[in-house]
């Protein structure tokens, strides 16, 4: 049973690897990455947790910065919470099915920055317990998942994930906790 289980979640992070969006797949990619965007900023800013503000970098050390961003919340993060816990398209879960598992992939995502903050990284804890931070990171989490379940391809939402982050770190006043 547990065997059984694991190979399935293998083989739909893997079919979640391999999977490109169509043409259509993209562009419905981006325009709801630009609705998240309005909504991440407006929000951001309404509420003073982004501040204009370009953090330093030397050009090597950002590239850096990016390829680790790339990596780690990127591709890890959207593995987990989207390639493992929701269904790969090629599953055929009925809509309503759809809909509860992109819910608990939300919540699962929101509640990791909570944990991950209080067991492993404690510097992240302003930040990550931060109402209006968690409030963006629900935004982001439904906007990865749907892109998700939209195309069946991990790629959009490591590129939405790995963006947002970097854009925030680079020039909303994002901490960047390691140089």
């Amino acid at each position: 049973m547990v065997a059984h289980f694991a190979n399935r979640l293998r083989c739909r992070a893997l079919q979640s690897l391999r999977t490109w969006p169509n043409l259509a797949g993209w562009r419905d990619c981006f325009l709801v990455f630009a609705l998240f965007s309005v909504f991440a900023i407006g929000t951001g800013f309404a509420t003073q947790f982004f501040s204009w503000h370009l953090t330093a970098f030397h050009p090597l050390k950002f590239l850096g910065v990016m390829a680790i961003l790339f990596v780690f919340p990127g591709i890890a993060e959207e593995l987990v919470f989207r390639g493992l816990v929701l269904p790969h398209r090629s599953e055929n879960w009925e809509p309503g099915k759809l809909r509860a598992a992109l819910a608990v992939s939300v919540v699962v995502f929101v509640l990791w920055h909570v944990v991950n903050a209080w067991l492993m990284f404690p510097v992240a804890r302003p930040v990550f317990w931060d109402w209006r931070f968690l409030l963006i990171v629900v935004g982001l989490g439904w906007t990865c998942g749907w892109t998700y379940l939209r195309t069946g391809s991990l790629w959009p939402p490591v590129l939405i994930h790995w963006s947002i982050v970097v854009i925030w770190k680079a020039c909303l006043g994002g901490p960047v906790f390691f140089e």
